[in-house]
């Protein structure tokens, strides 16, 4: 009889913690949702706000230097992605031309794959969270 009931206390205990942690769990997952759902709502207001906030313009970028193999230009207009806008070779200068939105860019050169370069050129510069400057352009 005792060993009945040391059973059944132990499957009691055992019931209701297993109760609590999925109520809590249940309400945790919910307040997740919920702030995905908010991040997502906030995400297509910024798209809406970026597309309405003017007309692309065409800026031409250069940069010159021997024994370079390749260059590409990153910045906050292509979240950094050395792969998105490689340049053209033309002599020991290398071009591109964007469509950027009206606005302040920064960006850099990356050179031979390698090497994140400041535009030599471009007499605007902001401190970066790599203890370096990025180069900044004004779309206007």
């Amino acid at each position: 009889m005792i060993s009945l009931l040391r059973w059944t206390w132990k499957l009691l205990i055992l019931g209701s913690a297993f109760g609590i942690g999925y109520i809590i769990g249940r309400e945790h997952s919910f307040e997740e949702e919920e702030e995905w759902e908010n991040e997502e709502d906030e995400t297509e207001e910024e798209k809406k706000h970026e597309d309405d906030s003017g007309s692309k313009k065409q800026v031409s970028f250069e940069y010159t230097g021997e024994n370079v193999q390749s260059v590409s230009i990153v910045g906050t207009f292509n979240d950094w992605n050395k792969d998105s806008n490689p340049m053209a070779r033309e002599g020991n200068t290398w071009k591109l031309a964007l469509d950027l939105k009206p606005g302040k860019h920064e960006y850099k050169f990356v050179v031979n794959n390698t090497e994140w370069i400041t535009d030599p050129k471009c007499p605007e510069t902001v401190a970066d969270k790599f203890d370096s400057k990025s180069s900044v352009v004004e779309v206007k």
